[in-house]
């Protein structure tokens, strides 16, 4: 499959598209390499005294579905961190009134022993 390129000056491949525009280098692309040239573009090189793009050949054998997948398994547990952390602030809350009002009590208890004391 044929496609336009452009590259930074290692080579490394910065955009891409399927028709020719100024600027942009046609190259051919294995029909193999497709799905990970997709997902992983900035990582192909054009061999300029070949004329060839290069496939790195230790790229992550994913799809972008199972990404998706995953990224939405990161996505849930994030959010059970956030639901956790904010039952978590509403307890300490909760917490934190509960303690003033028995330092309150243990106040004025302390008060009204120290008054009967004085009588």
């Amino acid at each position: 499959m044929f496609i336009y390129i452009t590259y930074d000056t290692d080579g490394f491949i910065t955009a891409y598209q399927n028709t020719e525009a100024d600027g942009y280098t046609k190259v051919f692309i294995l029909d193999s390499w497709i799905t990970q040239f997709v997902q992983h573009s900035d990582k192909f090189r054009y061999d300029t005294d070949k004329k060839v793009v290069l496939n790195p050949g230790n790229l992550p054998d994913l799809s972008l579905d199972e990404l998706n997948t995953k990224y939405a398994g990161v996505l849930e547990t994030s959010q059970q961190a956030v639901n956790s952390a904010t039952t978590l602030a509403q307890q300490q809350t909760v917490s934190t009134t509960s303690i003033n009002q028995l330092q309150q009590s243990i106040t004025a208890l302390a008060l009204s022993q120290s008054a009967k004391g004085k009588a």
